[in-house]
């Protein structure tokens, strides 16, 4: 048999579900020579394997498509016979960091999910403080396999300590610009749109995560409009937003009174502004750096951004809108010497305003080479120095959940004695969502059918309870998956009213998130 014999047609068919998102598309030939390998081994019934089936997963990119990754793991896994469940266990946090204080030996039994997925980051802990876990695991469950999600700085510690466990290795490329371009033109091939280089070009300078909004919206203005040139959607689009911007120029102050809920975070806020301002008058400055808790999607960028507008308006710091937004990649580097210059120039573009830093609990994370070098303490140290010298020049914000921020201010206290301010951002309520999704629909002049509210909020109140409930992310999400769905109606039933979003049209999303997260359930480590 020759070796391109070795993949039958229906394994090449899941492999090519990775064309479908950027960066992923190189993984194909690795997971290639796993399948050619498992099938050499078992067509010779050799009785010792060389390698396992295990696998680390390093992300080169500023986004996490981790999931998008290991369900076709999972699914060639399984077709393939490498592993007897199709389902995937993401390890929980709290209940592996939990598992592993015990000292007894501990007993994994009732997992019935074939792939076991842990993340170091989330985890928060060395490979070399899992090894001994990490072995029983693997003993215990000799028919499941294991992949460890990490970032590439911890790529020597990794290969040194868990090689022998993980013999396959795998990784998301950072997006480049030809990359992006060719998705979007993927993108408008396939839903027969016309276009030209130029707006490929303009389209591709965006962020990824923003090439797919406007892409959505595109789309759907398409579908609706019934209109196939790009460039005159575009055109349209430019012109309601500079209508809008020429409409719309409020302070930010009036920008934060409009914020759905959120209402002792406002006063909070304004109770913060009201004594910056009086203690400049008595020239007795106060430090300004603050703690931002809370779930995903409650609002802390959003405010975080509008302070610094505040900040600007009110010349707390200076006359000019200074907001820098920073995450572990931007401070933290990937070899000696390069972590305290990345985040010293950070703090440096920052200077006369805000540097916020989201999820900054990651970056007090365990992080260190192959020598033993802590490049996180570097970046704290750095950090701590640049708050306390420009401690009149700065405010430096630090996001998270709730509970690895606390953890990381009790770990940290060079933190906590700079924090002057800890604001906790709540949960919204059900009728707090439904208000932002209303919010969306009258922004694009959407009307909504009576009974929506209805459904939309008995909906609010079940997702609510599940795990990982991303509060105004997961509206906005649906509400851009409401918009497709509604054009599709429209144009497949030729009804008149484009402007009409019905219940039908949120059903039909709602079937489609339950359904994935059935597929995509993430449960806690079983005793």
């Amino acid at each position: 048999m020759k070796i391109e014999e070795l993949l039958d047609e229906e394994s090449e068919k899941i492999l090519n579900k990775l064309d479908a998102t950027i960066g992923l598309s190189k993984n194909k030939e690795a997971l290639r020579d796993i399948i050619r390998y498992h099938k050499v081994i078992k067509q010779y019934k050799c009785d010792i394997e060389f390698e396992n089936y295990n696998i680390v997963i390093r992300n080169n990119s500023s986004y996490t498509f981790y999931e998008e990754l290991i369900s076709v793991i999972a699914e060639i896994y399984y077709k393939n016979g490498i592993i007897l469940d199709p389902n995937i266990l993401y390890l929980d946090p709290d209940e592996f960091r939990h598992s592993t204080r015990k000292k007894e030996k501990r007993e994994y039994k009732d997992i019935k999910e074939g792939l076991i997925v842990i993340d170091l980051d989330a985890i928060g802990r060395s490979p070399k403080g899992l090894k001994e876990e990490i072995e029983v695991m693997i003993e215990q469950m000799p028919t499941k396999a294991f992949i460890i999600l990490e970032n590439e700085y911890r790529e020597g510690e990794v290969n040194a300590i868990l090689a022998e466990y993980f013999s396959w290795s795998m990784k998301i490329e950072a997006i480049s610009t030809e990359e992006k371009e060719l998705y979007i033109k993927k993108f408008m091939d396939s839903n027969k749109l016309k276009y030209n280089e130029e707006i490929i070009k303009e389209l591709s300078d965006n962020p990824y995560y923003l090439i797919k909004n406007k892409l959505i919206n595109i789309l759907v203005n398409s579908k609706i409009n019934n209109e196939k040139n790009i460039i005159k959607i575009l055109k349209n689009n430019e012109k309601l937003a500079n209508n809008k911007e020429k409409t719309k120029q409020k302070s930010g102050m009036q920008e934060l009174d409009e914020l759905i809920g959120l209402d002792e975070v406002k006063e909070q806020i304004k109770k913060i502004i009201s004594f910056v301002k009086t203690s400049k008058t008595r020239n007795n400055m106060p430090m300004l750096h603050m703690c931002f808790n809370g779930n995903p999607g409650t609002g802390k960028t959003t405010v975080a951004r509008i302070l610094g507008k505040i900040f600007a308006e009110e010349q707390i710091l200076s006359d000019k809108k200074v907001f820098v937004e920073a995450q572990r990649c931007d401070l933290i580097g990937k070899y000696v010497g390069h972590t305290a210059p990345m985040t010293q120039r950070v703090i440096e573009q920052s200077l006369g305003g805000i540097l916020f830093i989201d999820e900054a609990y990651s970056i007090a994370s365990y992080i260190q080479d192959e020598a033993g070098r802590d490049f996180g303490a570097e970046c704290i140290a750095t950090l701590l120095k640049g708050m306390e010298d420009n401690r009149e020049n700065l405010c430096v914000i630090l996001a998270g959940y709730t509970n690895e921020m606390k953890h990381m201010l009790e770990v940290n206290p060079g933190f906590e004695s700079r924090i002057q301010f800890t604001i906790e951002f709540p949960d919204y309520s059900s009728e707090d969502l439904y208000k932002i999704f209303k919010n969306l629909c009258a922004k694009e002049k959407y009307q909504m059918s009576n009974n929506v509210k209805a459904f939309l909020i008995d909906h609010f109140n079940k997702a609510k309870l599940k795990k990982n409930f991303s509060n105004a992310r997961y509206v906005r999400s649906l509400y851009e998956k409401v918009k497709i769905e509604q054009a599709y109606r429209i144009n497949t039933k030729g009804e008149e009213n484009k402007n009409l979003i019905k219940k039908c049209d949120i059903e039909k999303v709602v079937e489609s998130f339950e359904t994935n997260y059935e597929k995509k359930l993430k449960i806690g480590f079983c005793a």
